[in-house]
């Protein structure tokens, strides 16, 4: 008990202080908050390792209305570091800076390590390159046959959509995949348990690879996946699809869910290039696959594709119904879920001017907080502001399209985010100890 106790203040006391300790901020050779940052924005510059446009001060998760969820979320994480029970689910979701891996492989490192390395399952995963999209270096996949991919942010891709918002078809008599999912160290996650989304023709079957022992295995049509468990644990999923008559058949392969029986922190990434708000409730599967992971924190990075129209055309009511009805779906798959709501990063429209309608952008995504008793992760203000994404780029932060970020911009908005998770989990745990 003396232990747990020690834990729990180590980590109130560092957020107290300012003292950075867990490993993956010593990593960060850019970023000292006991360092004052002035709020004028300067020439690009290092300084003791910090950017001067960035405002670290504002690195803050502002949580609005009801307090309840987030306390029962913060227990569960409580639970994780300090007693090695229990499971905590989050899902992170949005367009390209999701599905590049790069900002979310971060945080799911973070998280991890900020829990006291509490890591759970892989959760969900999609291999992106056999729909012939980008990929994260944390994905590999192979297969055979030949896959055609569709994305629900196109408009012209119609199927039956899954939580991806991705789907790759094929038509052949036979064809395989073969899944693998790495760690922030490169070492591969271990599962025993693995649900297959999927939509398929009656005469098509999936048979694992024959080294599996399988010890349980049900599907579920109505949620479109199958599930098994089997021993030992597996760190490659390798299954094929075969057509069992003559007839026509079709394979739309939806995502996996690697599992396994570990307590721990599972941070799920679902990342579809040019995303929108309303682009994954096109799928009529989003909400029946979504309650199988249940998420206890959902990480909204949606609006970056909904702001890029001329300034001064963006329907700001419009973007809040869209988003309400994603809203709607996490609180149906639980009832419990917190949500933070990331604003988006500064951007230019077209590479030309600054684009303004991020301030809607802002301000929908503070009422949605106040309305659903989330956060708000305040991206665009932490930068810098209007016209930030130049500073970020001279820094080699930000990518020459003036949207996207490069690998260590990314890599340091997952810091950042992680430190104001981390300091309104610490303030979550200095109370109960004030108590």
């Amino acid at each position: 008990m003396k232990s747990i106790w020690r834990k729990k203040w180590i980590i109130v006391v560092a957020i107290l202080l300012g003292v950075v300790s867990s490993s993956w901020v010593l990593s960060m050779h850019y970023f000292h908050p006991e360092v004052e940052v002035a709020e004028v924005v300067a020439p690009v510059e290092e300084e003791k390792g910090e950017f001067s446009f960035i405002q670290y001060k504002l690195n803050k998760l502002q949580i609005r209305g009801k307090y309840d969820n987030w306390e029962k979320l913060f227990s569960k994480m409580e639970d994780v570091a300090f007693n090695g029970v229990g499971k905590v689910s989050v899902v992170h979701i949005g367009g390209s800076h999701v599905q590049g891996g790069a900002l979310t492989d971060r945080m799911r490192a973070n998280l991890i390590e900020m829990l006291y390395g509490a890591k759970g399952e892989r959760g969900f995963v999609f291999p992106f390159e056999i729909a012939g999209v980008n990929c994260p270096y944390s994905i590999k996949a192979s297969w055979t046959g030949n896959w055609v991919g569709a994305r629900t942010s196109v408009n012209s891709d119609q199927m039956l959509w899954g939580v991806s918002g991705l789907s790759a078809t094929t038509k052949d008599s036979t064809a395989t995949i073969n899944i693998k999912a790495l760690d922030y160290d490169k070492k591969p996650f271990k599962f025993n348990r693995v649900r297959i989304y999927n939509q398929r023709s009656d005469n098509m079957e999936i048979v694992l690879d024959p080294d599996i022992h399988v010890t349980r295995f049900k599907e579920y049509p109505n949620q479109g996946y199958l599930e098994y468990e089997f021993t030992p644990a597996k760190t490659d999923l390798m299954f094929s699809i075969q057509r069992t008559d003559s007839a026509e058949s079709f394979f739309t392969f939806q995502g996996v869910y690697l599992g396994n029986d570990d307590s721990g922190l599972t941070y799920n990434a679902i990342g579809v290039n040019g995303a929108s708000a309303m682009s994954y409730m096109r799928g009529e599967m989003f909400q029946p696959q979504l309650n199988t992971i249940a998420p206890d924190l959902a990480i909204f990075g949606i609006g970056i594709n909904d702001a890029n129209v001329p300034n001064g055309t963006f329907n700001a009511q419009l973007y809040y119904d869209r988003f309400e009805k994603m809203i709607k779906a996490f609180r149906t798959a639980n009832p419990d879920v917190c949500f933070i709501f990331i604003v988006n990063n500064d951007t230019y429209y077209q590479k030309k001017v600054p684009n303004k309608n991020v301030f809607e952008i802002q301000r929908v995504l503070y009422r949605l907080a106040e309305n659903y008793d989330g956060a708000v992760y305040d991206m665009f203000e932490i930068m810098g502001g209007l016209g930030s994404i130049r500073e970020w780029q001279r820094a080699q932060l930000a990518m020459e399209d003036k949207v996207h970020l490069s690998r260590k911009g990314y890599e340091l908005q997952a810091d950042l985010m992680t430190e104001a998770i981390k300091e309104a989990f610490g303030n979550y745990l200095s109370s109960k100890n004030i108590q």
